[in-house]
């Protein structure tokens, strides 16, 4: 979606009259992360308790030591967090081709978060815009994997508003509502236990149809915690949005979604968990290459804390959590887009296996998906990686996938590559 799009937008949420507060927002960091009230995930020190932390709340408040912080954190209620992600893979075996594949691709994540209260305006809530651009060239034409071999493979390279939208608490802030431009995995179906992994199976992958990057689009959720361990989600999206110009698809599909996640402690030791369950209903449309027909879907994940390390802190949880997914869908009639019926995960993440690095991550995982287009009809993938924590802004994290069968269709692939991130 173009910048001039989302101007006259941005423009009306921030000139909108209002007489009366309708709740308080805590600004976040990153357009991506979810609002405080809805799902807790930082537990300051003074306030911890162990029998509360879920599993992926890893990361609990530390000081914010980024380079910019200095400019760019005031306390004014504008938050910018600027994120650069740049990773070197090459396709060493099978797949479609090896030669020329060795490629650099890189991902800028600009998010702006907007706290109106501390700006002194007279609108209620939070707003947030997310600006991406992608550069470079990522596997998918050597590997020709469903599951793409990189999170920040956007197929065409991109520079676009990815997300923009208000967000509003009500009774309370006992009910959020956010409504704008979204990506549904920041949300629904993701797993924090896997959020260091590569692959974009681990996350949501492109290849799943679903309104995530690189195409997010128009959607309305709601959040609200039902006790101090249940939290329901439900929102409804504008299905298959492509990177075309326009806020709609205009292609008649809305995509329905609701999900349960439930945290809890494990009554011997204490330790962390999160089960969630979601299911999903999309309605028909066209697109010009075809009908979309109707399908329904439901999704169960789990994430569990195994082990503590006895010199674990508060501020840096160190120890082994696993985590599974299962997504099976149905689809009434024929799409014209690649099927999934159904798709699995399952993996582990060490945070400080090694004696001095207590904040790198070791992570190992698994991804298998049922396909529909021929050859085995399923693709299974295997991602073994270590990210190191160089200092409090620079991660390097070198990574080997094996993809057995991509898309069913070419011989077993062999990717190895390297990622950094820099937090600006």
């Amino acid at each position: 979606m173009w910048l001039k799009d989302f101007v006259p937008i941005l423009i009306l949420l921030l000139a909108l009259p209002s007489h009366q507060t309708v709740g308080e927002e805590t600004a976040d960091e990153g357009a991506g992360e979810p609002p405080a009230n809805a799902r807790p995930e930082v537990i300051p020190p003074d306030q911890f308790k162990p029998d509360q932390l879920p599993v992926a709340d890893l990361h609990v408040a530390q000081p914010d030591n980024r380079l910019l912080s200095p400019w760019l954190n005031k306390d004014n209620g504008v938050t910018v967090t600027p994120i650069y992600y740049g990773e070197l893979f090459t396709n060493a075996h099978g797949g479609i081709a090896t030669n020329g594949s060795t490629q650099y691709e890189g991902l800028l994540d600009l998010s702006l978060d907007f706290d109106f209260e501390k700006m002194d305006l007279a609108i209620p809530g939070r707003a947030a815009l997310l600006f991406q651009n992608t550069h470079g060239r990522g596997l998918d034409q050597f590997v020709g994997a469903t599951q793409l071999i990189s999170s920040i493979d956007s197929y065409d390279n991109i520079t676009q508003i990815s997300e923009l939208w208000w967000e509003l608490d009500f009774f309370d802030e006992a009910v959020t509502f956010r409504i704008g431009r979204q990506d549904i995995s920041t949300e629904f179906i993701t797993m924090e236990t896997a959020g260091d992994f590569i692959n974009s199976a681990f996350g949501l992958s492109p290849s799943a149809g679903l309104p995530s990057f690189p195409a997010p689009s128009p959607a309305l959720i709601m959040m609200t915690d039902l006790s101090d361990s249940i939290t329901f989600k439900a929102g409804l999206w504008d299905a298959y949005r492509s990177n075309e110009r326009g806020i709609f698809s205009q292609n008649g599909s809305v995509l329905y979604i609701a999900e349960f996640e439930y945290r809890y402690t494990t009554a011997r030791n204490g330790l962390p968990g999160k089960f969630s369950a979601g299911v999903t209903y999309e309605t028909p449309g066209e697109v010009p290459a075809g009908a979309i027909p109707r399908s329904f879907g439901y999704y169960l994940q789990i994430e569990q804390m195994l082990y503590r390390e006895a010199d674990s802190t508060d501020d840096n949880p160190q120890g082994l959590s696993v985590f599974a997914q299962h997504y099976p869908t149905e689809t009434n009639g024929n799409s014209p887009f690649p099927e999934i019926p159904q798709d699995g995960l399952a993996g582990f993440a060490y945070t400080g296996l090694l004696r001095g690095r207590d904040e790198d991550v070791i992570g190992a995982g698994i991804g298998w998906v049922e396909l529909n287009q021929g050859g085995t009809d399923e693709e299974l993938m295997v991602e073994v990686f270590y990210k190191a924590q160089i200092n409090d802004n620079l991660s390097i994290q070198p990574d080997l996938q094996y993809i057995n069968t991509p898309s069913g269709l070419y011989p077993s692939a062999l990717a190895a590559g390297i990622r950094f991130q820099l937090d600006l």
